[in-house]
C-alpha cells in the first residue's frame, strides 16, 4: 500500500490542526434527522410474493400477536391480487399460510395463531429460503413482526455482535447471518419491531439489531397504532441503473473496474442550491450520492492503458443520464504530469418554472492521477494553496472554453464535484465564482451551482470570504478520521479554511455509542452492498508505545483514550509546530524535495507495499544506538527508511526530508510507531466507498434514512 503509505507520511509534512467543522445537531445533520412519521414502502407487482414472518413466542402475547394479526389483514385487504405468505417462529418455525391470493383463508388461518416458548428467529428465516427456493417469484418481500431479538436456535459465535453486546449474542450473529444469505438473494427485508416490549437494559441493542437485519426499512410498532396504507405512482423520472468507476475489483474474468448503483433524476436541480440551508439542512442527500458516483466514475480507469480512453466511465454514466456533447480536458488525455488536473464536462437543457437552463456537470478527476501527487504539496509561500489553485485556474480555463465552443448561452446551472486533491480544487472553483468570476457568454446565479467536495483538503484562506453565507452553495463531506481532510494546515502561520461550512461524518466521539452503532451497522449494510471494499477497520485504530521490557517491542499504550482523530490531530500539530514553521520556510527548504518524492513514488502505482512499525522501529534502534555523527550509519539508515516506504534510488533532493522525517521521529518514536502499526486504518478512512456508503446510508433511495420517529398514532404503509 505505497500509496497510502507515501500519502501519510510524507503528507504530514504540511498538515496542521484541523480547522474546525460545522457544529451539526439533529436538525442540521442529515445522518441525524428524524421524519415525523413512520413509512413501510412496499413495491408490489404479481410476479412478487409478500412473506409476513411472524413472532410468536411467548411474549407476543396479547397486544402484541393481535396487532400483528390485524395488520395483516388489512394489508391484504388494501394489496388487491398480490400473493401472500404467513410464517410463524417460536421454538421452531412453521408456514402457516402457504402463497396465496385469497384473503378469507388468510383471515381463517390467522385465527390460528398462539404464543410460546422462545424465539428461534434463524429457523424462521431458514423456512423463508425454503420457500422462496420452491416458488416461481420475480421478487420477494419479507415483513419481520416480532418484540425481541433472538433467543433461541442455531449460534454462532463471531459475527457482528459480541458478548458485550448481549449475553443472546450468538443467537443474534446466527440469524444476522442468514439475513445477509437472504439480502445476497435480493430479498427486501423490512424489520417492525414492538420496542414498548423490550427491556430497557436491551433496547439499544434490540432496535440496533433489527436495523441490521433489514434493508428496506426498520419500524417501531409500539401500541396504540394505526396503519394507513397509501398507493403511489412510481417516480418515472428517477433514472437508475449501474455504472464504472475507478477502483479495479478481480473476479473469474479477471481485472476490470468496479461497478455500483445510482440514482438519479433532474428534480434535484429544480430547487435553489440554498434551499437546503434555509430548511436547516446540509445537503439534499440523493444528490450528494449521486454527485459522490459522478466524481467516483471521473476517476482515471486503472483498467484502460491508453490515456484517451481513461475517462470512459464517466462518459458511459453522463451519457445514461442523458447528458451531451461529453468532452474530457487536455490533461484527462494524456499521463499525469507533477501539476497537471483532469476534468471532464457535459451539458443538457432544462425547463424550471418556465425557464430556459443548460445544465453543465463538471467532475474533476480525484483519482487515479499518478504524479499529479506532487500538487498536493505544493503550498507556496502566500495566498492560496498554490497547487490546488493552479489547478482550480485550469479547470476554469477548461470550463470557458467549454462553453464556448459549444455555444452555450443564457442561464445555467453547474453540477461540480470532486474527490480528495479533486474536492479541493474543486472548492476553490466554487469560491471563485461565488466572489465574482465572471464565464464567457453564461449567466450562472450562485443558487444554481451545486458543489460538493469528498474528504478535501483545505486551499484557501479566510481572508478569501471563505466562510460568508453567499458559500453555502458548497457542500464539503469531512471524514474526521481521513488524514487528507487535514491538509494543508491551519495552524499559526498557515491558517489554511476551505470554502463553505463541513459536515462531518458520524464518528462514536460526537453522537455517542448508541447512535453511532446504528449509524454505522446501517452504512455498513451498504458498504456490503459496494464490490470493490468491505472492511470498515476505523474502530480498530489503538495507541501504540515502544516497551523494551517487552518480546514485541510495540505494545498498546492503555494510558490514552483510542481516538483515531486525536492522534492525528497531536502527530500532525507535533509535527507542525516543531518542523514546517512557516510557508516560507517549508518552501524554501522542503517543497520541492516532496514535489519530487511524490511525483516519482506515487507516479509508479504498481509497487504496492505495506510498512510495518517494527520496520521502522529496527531503523531508530540503530539511530539510538549509534551517535548522530557518524555519517555513514546516517546514510545507511536513510537508505533502509527510503527502501521501505518505496524509494530505491535515494538523491541527495530527496534524502533532506527524508533525513527530516527521521529526526522527528527519533524525537517521537510512540507517534511513529502509533503511525505505521495503524498504517492500514489511517488509509482505510480515506477509501471512496466509505464515503459512499454513508451517504447510502442515509439516501432514501437507498435505505429508509435512520432514525424514524413515530408520529403517534399513525404508520404510513406505501404500496407502489
Amino acid at each position: 500500500m505505497k500509496k497510502i503509505m507515501m500519502s501519510l507520511l510524507l503528507g504530514v509534512m504540511l498538515i496542521g490542526q484541523l480547522s474546525v467543522a460545522h457544529g451539526l445537531g439533529v436538525e442540521e445533520n442529515p445522518f441525524l434527522q428524524t421524519s415525523n412519521e413512520k413509512i413501510v414502502k412496499v413495491n408490489l407487482d404479481e410476479t412478487t410474493l409478500t412473506v409476513f414472518l411472524i413472532d410468536t413466542s411467548r411474549t407476543m402475547r396479547g397486544n402484541g400477536i393481535q396487532t400483528t394479526v390485524n395488520l395483516i389483514n388489512r394489508f391484504a385487504a388494501e394489496s388487491d391480487e398480490t400473493m401472500l405468505s404467513v410464517i410463524s417462529y417460536d421454538d421452531e418455525s412453521q408456514t402457516i399460510i402457504e402463497p396465496t391470493k385469497d384473503r378469507g383463508v388468510i383471515q381463517e388461518k390467522l385465527t390460528t395463531l398462539t404464543c410460546q416458548g422462545k424465539s428461534d428467529l434463524t429457523a424462521g428465516l431458514k423456512t423463508v429460503g425454503k420457500l422462496i427456493e420452491s416458488k416461481q417469484f420475480t421478487k420477494t418481500n419479507l415483513i419481520i413482526i416480532s418484540d425481541n431479538a433472538p433467543t433461541s436456535g442455531e449460534t454462532l459465535q463471531k459475527g457482528t455482535y459480541k458478548r458485550k453486546d448481549i449475553y443472546s449474542y450468538k443467537f443474534a450473529n446466527a440469524a444476522d447471518d442468514f439475513a445477509k444469505v437472504l439480502k445476497s438473494a435480493r430479498v427486501s427485508i423490512r424489520t417492525l419491531a414492538f420496542m414498548d416490549h423490550v427491556a430497557n437494559t436491551t433496547k439499544d441493542f434490540t432496535q440496533r439489531f433489527f436495523e441490521n437485519i433489514q434493508n428496506a426499512g426498520f419500524v417501531d410498532i409500539s401500541q396504540d397504532i394505526d396503519f394507513l396504507f397509501e398507493y403511489i405512482e412510481p417516480n418515472q423520472t428517477l433514472l437508475s441503473g449501474q455504472f464504472d468507476y475507478g477502483v479495479t475489483v478481480e473476479d473469474h474474468k479477471g481485472k476490470r473496474d468496479a461497478s455500483t448503483q445510482f440514482y438519479y433524476t433532474d428534480d434535484y436541480f429544480k430547487q435553489s442550491s440554498y434551499i437546503t440551508q434555509r430548511q436547516g439542512l446540509s445537503y439534499n442527500s440523493s444528490l450528494a450520492t449521486m454527485s459522490l458516483n459522478l466524481e467516483l466514475s471521473a476517476w482515471g480507469s486503472p483498467t484502460q492503458a491508453n490515456y484517451l480512453f481513461k475517462s470512459n466511465n464517466v462518459k458511459d454514466l453522463l451519457n445514461k443520464l442523458d447528458f451531451k456533447e461529453f468532452e474530457a480536458n487536455d490533461d484527462f488525455k494524456f499521463k499525469p504530469t507533477k501539476d497537471s488536473i483532469g476534468a471532464v464536462l457535459a451539458n443538457k437543457k432544462l425547463k424550471v418554472d418556465q425557464e430556459d437552463y443548460t445544465l453543465l456537470a463538471l467532475a474533476i478527476r480525484g483519482g487515479g492521477y499518478e504524479s499529479e501527487w506532487a500538487s498536493n504539496v505544493t503550498l507556496g509561500t502566500s495566498g492560496q494553496h498554490q497547487g490546488f489553485d493552479k489547478a482550480s485556474q485550469d479547470v476554469l480555463t477548461f470550463l470557458d472554453s467549454y462553453v464556448i465552443k459549444h455555444k452555450i448561452q443564457g442561464k445555467i446551472k453547474l453540477w461540480l464535484t470532486g474527490y480528495s486533491r479533486a474536492a479541493a480544487t474543486a472548492n476553490l472553483v466554487a469560491g471563485s465564482l461565488n466572489n465574482g468570476r465572471k464565464m464567457p457568454q453564461v449567466t450562472l446565479s450562485p443558487a444554481d451551482m451545486y458543489a460538493f467536495c469528498f474528504e478535501p483538503p483545505a486551499g484557501t484562506l479566510d481572508t478569501f470570504d471563505a466562510k460568508k453565507d453567499k458559500h453555502h452553495n458548497v457542500v464539503n463531506i469531512v471524514n474526521l478520521n481521513d488524514i487528507v481532510t487535514k491538509v494543508a494546515p491551519n495552524a499559526e502561520n498557515f491558517e489554511f479554511v476551505r470554502y463553505g461550512e463541513d459536515t462531518t461524518l458520524p464518528t462514536k466521539e460526537d453522537v455517542g455509542d448508541t447512535q453511532y452503532n446504528l449509524l454505522r451497522d446501517r452504512m455498513l449494510r451498504e458498504l456490503e452492498q459496494i464490490e470493490s471494499l468491505n472492511d470498515y477497520l476505523l474502530d480498530d485504530f489503538k495507541w501504540k508505545k515502544i516497551s523494551l521490557t517487552n518480546k514485541s517491542l510495540i505494545v498498546n499504550d492503555t494510558s490514552k483514550d483510542d481516538v483515531l482523530n486525536d492522534y492525528l490531530k497531536t502527530f500532525i500539530n507535533t509535527f507542525a509546530t516543531e518542523e514546517l514553521m512557516n510557508r516560507a520556510y517549508y518552501v524554501r527548504h522542503h517543497q520541492e524535495d516532496l514535489r519530487t518524492i511524490m511525483a516519482a513514488v506515487l507516479g509508479n502505482t504498481s509497487n504496492k507495499k505495506m510498512v510495518y512499525g517494527t520496520e521502522v522501529l529496527k531503523i531508530l534502534l540503530d539511530l539510538k544506538d549509534n551517535s548522530p555523527k557518524d555519517l555513514i550509519l546516517k546514510k545507511s539508515a536513510l537508505q533502509k527508511f527510503g527502501q521501505i516506504i518505496g524509494i530505491d534510488d535515494l538523491t541527495e533532493l530527496n534524502s533532506s526530508a527524508l533525513e527530516l522525517l527521521l529526526e522527528f521521529m527519533i524525537k517521537h518514536p510512540n507517534l511513529t510507531v502509533t503511525l505505521f502499526e495503524n498504517l492500514q486504518i489511517i488509509g482505510n478512512a480515506h477509501q471512496p466507498e466509505i464515503c459512499l456508503a454513508w451517504l447510502r446510508s442515509q439516501d432514501k433511495n437507498y435505505t429508509t434514512p435512520l432514525p424514524l420517529l413515530q408520529k403517534k398514532g399513525m404508520i404510513r404503509i406505501i404500496i407502489e
